[in-house]
């Protein structure tokens, strides 16, 4: 009898300690239950709202098209060698986050910074962000507030991404992987704000979201270009920005039916930047200024540069 219980209580014990996940999908956390899960707030590229976007007629709209350029030695890509996860990640992970041709940036994000009223957000509200082979993709987008954000894993391996408001320093989101093939939606962007997306996990893993709260944003092509249109007359504040390499202003006046270019030149200046004012006075005329990306909140582990460059590397 003595036997038979010791035997119970070893299967019993056993039983227990199976069932306990200690996983971080196995005790989802509040972003707002205890002040020690955000960060200190940083300078962001994007301002909150000073009054709600209004969705108005545009009978016939302006646009702007343009292109963005960077001026300077673009950042080489570095090499990341993980000390764990290597089934997953590698012994190596290239970490190239900046697409250019020639001096053009593909993939900069360019918006109206001090419109509020215009044409009705599109319908479709459903933006993707990936975990793939311990990076995030992309590496920078701009979405709608209200929004859903599907992040995907595509890792055989733990991810937990933290969704972080820059300017406030607070944790909007969540989402936690124990496998492949999940799907987290993350639908907690309810103004506009820079994000940036870490991985508990993986140090080295960033990615940047511009939550914008009107319909009036692009995104560079390959080739540096971009095209906004739907535009009311008018004159706005306009930005471009890549979270690698920084942000360049400009002022821009939209005429009903007529289209109007901006060239935006980045260069390299400050480490953090200021948020746009939501309104510039309509007599000033500022020349284009830039400054360059908030420094990420996780420091990039093991890395060297996938190239060495001649003299000594460009300011971050």
């Amino acid at each position: 009898m003595p036997r038979r219980f010791f035997c119970f209580s070893i299967v019993f014990t056993v039983v227990l300690a199976c069932s306990h996940d200690d996983t971080a999908s196995a005790h989802p956390r509040n972003a707002s239950s205890s002040p020690d899960d955000g960060v200190p707030p940083r300078p962001s590229v994007i301002a909150a709202s000073s009054q709600p976007y209004h969705v108005v007629p545009v009978s016939v709209g302006g646009t702007v098209t343009g292109s963005v350029d960077f001026e300077g030695t673009v950042p080489a890509a570095t090499v990341v060698h993980p000390t764990s996860d290597q089934s997953a990640c590698g012994t190596s992970v290239m970490v190239k986050n900046i697409a250019v041709t020639g001096t053009r940036v593909g993939g900069a994000v360019v918006w109206l910074t001090d419109i509020h009223t215009g044409k009705a957000l599109p319908i479709e509200r459903r933006f993707e962000l990936t975990n793939d082979a311990c990076t995030l993709d992309p590496y920078v987008q701009a979405i709608s507030t209200s929004a859903t954000l599907n992040v995907s894993n595509d890792d055989r391996t733990l991810h937990t991404n933290r969704f972080i408001n820059v300017g406030t320093g607070q944790i909007v989101g969540i989402a936690p992987f124990n496998d492949d093939g999940e799907v987290v939606p993350v639908d907690k962007f309810a103004e506009p704000a820079e994000i940036e997306v870490v991985c508990e996990q993986h140090p080295w893993t960033h990615a940047w979201i511009a939550v914008l709260d009107h319909p009036y944003f692009a995104q560079t092509t390959p080739a540096g270009t971009f095209s906004i249109d739907g535009i009311p007359a008018g004159k706005y504040h306009i930005r471009a920005w890549h979270p690698a390499l920084g942000f360049a202003d400009d002022s821009v006046t939209v005429t009903a039916g007529l289209q109007t270019s901006v060239a935006f030149r980045i260069r390299p200046g400050a480490t953090n930047g200021p948020a746009v004012p939501t309104q510039v006075p309509t007599e000033s005329v500022r020349p284009p200024v830039s400054n360059a990306p908030a420094v990420p909140i996780l420091p990039t582990a093991s890395s060297t540069p996938a190239t060495t460059p001649k003299g000594p590397p460009p300011p971050r």
